[in-house]
């Protein structure tokens, strides 16, 4: 396959379906299908062939994949059919890029292989790291041979234990997530991979000093730092009961800017033989709602 550079692909891929909706690939075998379960011979090809059952269901309605490494590492096999799904995706919906959930971050020499792991071997479009361990957790995932590939950074994550570190106040007045986001803008640019950097940003939730109100200030934030230079992989919704309105409100900027994630609410919308048209209807049912939200491509 030719080089991919990911946010293009990303924004065509919103504008032609006029969506932001990115499907989490997150299988766990106890979820299986009956019918699925009986059909294969093995618990990894019963994973790879329900989870090509949804890719190809939902694929309508997505403008990205986004698998996420560990439910496919805790299954026997799984590794292999996480390889040969990401080539289904590529050969049969070439239009809509993968990207790996993994949070890679480590020194130098094991972040290299990380990103030889993912990009050469696995084929993916993208991934995120984690840059709590400094600078060379991207830079060393930066290679002439892979342009266009995304690399996106932890900022303000959606689960709520993260918050008691990433909220914390340093001395000159900013959050600890604010300096990291700085920070990923910063490398991003020195490692001149900046038009496909972005960031994970959580939705807008529930805002934990007043139940009553709805906190993203922190999207908006985001787009003061690194205004339309970084796009934003937003976990959160569905069934962490995020909010699209305020999600889309606060960072959404036009075709590329944004991804809104949704993994067990779209897969395991059904474990029934209905399954597949399970699936698509939760991924329109959310592509929907961020159009009425105003996020709409079109």
């Amino acid at each position: 396959m030719g080089a991919r550079n990911f946010r293009e692909l990303l924004a065509q891929r919103q504008k032609e379906k006029d969506t932001l909706v990115c499907v989490g690939l997150d299988p766990l075998a106890e979820k299986l299908p009956d019918i699925v379960r009986a059909a294969s011979t093995s618990t990894w090809a019963a994973v790879l062939l329900w989870m090509r059952e949804i890719v190809d269901a939902t694929a309508e309605f997505a403008s990205m994949f986004k698998p996420q490494h560990a439910h496919w590492e805790a299954i026997d096999g799984g590794p292999h059919a996480l390889q040969a799904l990401i080539a289904h995706i590529h050969l049969k919906h070439p239009e809509v890029p993968v990207f790996l959930d993994c949070k890679r971050g480590d020194i130098d020499r094991t972040q290299k292989q990380y990103g030889h792991a993912h990009f050469t071997l696995e084929g993916v479009d993208g991934m995120n790291y984690n840059g709590y361990m400094g600078r060379d957790t991207l830079k060393a995932l930066v290679d002439a041979n892979r342009p266009g590939v995304a690399l996106v950074g932890l900022g303000r994550t959606s689960n709520p234990d993260a918050w008691e570190v990433q909220d914390q106040v340093l001395a000159d007045g900013r959050h600890f997530w604010e300096f990291m986001v700085e920070r990923l803008h910063a490398w991003s640019r020195e490692f001149g991979v900046n038009e496909d950097a972005g960031v994970v940003m959580g939705a807008a939730h529930k805002d934990p000093s007043d139940p009553e109100k709805v906190y993203s200030w922190h999207l908006t934030r985001g787009r003061e730092i690194y205004g339309n230079d970084m796009w934003d992989l937003i976990p959160g919704i569905g069934t962490q009961k995020g909010f699209v309105e305020e999600t889309v409100r606060g960072a959404f900027r036009g075709p590329g800017t944004i991804a809104i994630n949704s993994s067990s609410g779209i897969i395991f919308a059904s474990c029934g033989p209905d399954f597949p048209e399970a699936a698509a209807r939760e991924a329109e049912k959310l592509r929907n709602q961020i159009r009425a939200a105003g996020g709409t491509c079109s």
